[in-house]
């Protein structure tokens, strides 16, 4: 019996330390902010500054919407290529119709870019869940569609916030209301994913759209629904980066992409599906934040940012497989 108990309480022990080691796993994205945060403040002090702090809060929040959107396709095992020119297009034909058309009521104008978001997410949704095409090949397309049309749609100008309502403005140029409106939606996702049958499914369904079958979830609706999920998370970046910007920029989107995509799965979520704490994309969007922060400090040029996405993104994709390993490898001792 002795011996029996000593076997229990070292297999307890064993237990314990590898559900710890599961968890840092999944948490890393904080350790690796606070670390990353810390060395960048040695290299250039301001940015220990509280001002400095909220000036970081308040740039993750355009991408940290965009985040949102392409870190549910993740976790629904669907990866999308465009949401980067469709928070661009949304927020151009939004602008241009506030510009040109003097009919829209204030106070709904903030709505046009998350319908036009939602509409370009759900013709995404059904090519890729009704007709079942790849998800790759259907936003690679739409990705290049919705940049030509963005860019059709603004005739090549830049359309200064003079033109757009100041309460369409607001939500992206307002700091305090910016960073709540962020943090009360990250936690409004993340009782929709946990606690939601919806959500549930999503999560389901990325993980074995065979199994997700079986138990009476219909992949097709799924993917049409995270991509339309997608879609108003995109608008609603748009919509922020509009306000951030007071104005919308004809380049507006064109570096979202690889940002969301590395910022997704540096936050836990896996590429193959099925995984993933939406709380993290806090952090993701912070660890951005702070780079790109740091790199507006030294007047990084926009095109060297580019390529320093390019890298983080292989290095989050590394992370993502040697993350991976060590958790099936640990899953399997348990």
């Amino acid at each position: 019996m002795g011996e029996l108990k000593v076997m229990k309480e070292k297999q307890s022990g064993f237990n314990l330390k590898q559900n710890m080691l599961l968890f840092m796993l999944e948490n890393a994205v904080w350790p690796l902010f606070i670390a990353i945060y810390l060395i960048l403040g040695v290299i250039q002090p301001v940015i220990f500054s509280p001002t400095f702090f909220m000036y970081i809060l308040y740039l993750s929040v355009p991408l940290g919407f965009a985040i949102l959107g392409q870190t549910i396709c993740l976790i629904g095992g669907v990866l999308d290529l465009s949401i980067g020119s469709l928070v661009g297009f949304s927020a151009m034909i939004a602008g241009v119709i506030l510009k040109d058309f003097y009919g829209i009521p204030p106070h709904l104008s903030f709505a046009l870019p998350i319908i036009f978001g939602l509409l370009c997410g759900s013709f995404n949704g059904y090519f890729t869940g009704f007709l079942r095409l790849n998800p790759f090949i259907v936003t690679l397309a739409t990705m290049m569609a919705f940049q030509g049309l963005k860019i059709i749609v603004a005739r090549g100008f830049t359309i200064p916030g003079s033109y757009l309502p100041e309460i369409y403005l607001f939500p992206g140029s307002n700091v305090t209301f910016s960073i709540i409106s962020f943090i009360v939606t990250v936690v409004l996702v993340w009782i929709f994913l946990r606690y939601t049958r919806p959500g549930i499914h999503i999560y389901v369904v990325g993980g074995n759209q065979d199994v997700a079958h079986m138990m009476g979830v219909d992949p097709k609706k799924m993917i049409f629904l995270i991509f339309s999920i997608s879609g108003v998370f995109a608008g609603i970046s748009g919509l922020y980066y509009t306000g951030f910007n007071r104005s919308v920029p004809i380049t507006l989107g064109n570096e979202v992409l690889f940002p969301t995509f590395a910022a997704a799965i540096i936050s836990g979520v896996s590429l193959r599906g099925g995984r993933g704490n939406i709380l993290n994309v806090v952090g993701g969007a912070l660890l951005l934040g702070v780079i790109e922060a740091f790199l507006v400090t030294y007047a990084v040029s926009p095109e060297a940012r580019i390529v320093g996405y390019g890298f983080m993104v292989l290095i989050a994709v590394l992370f993502n497989q040697f993350r991976d390993n060590v958790r099936d490898s640990i899953l399997r001792r348990i």
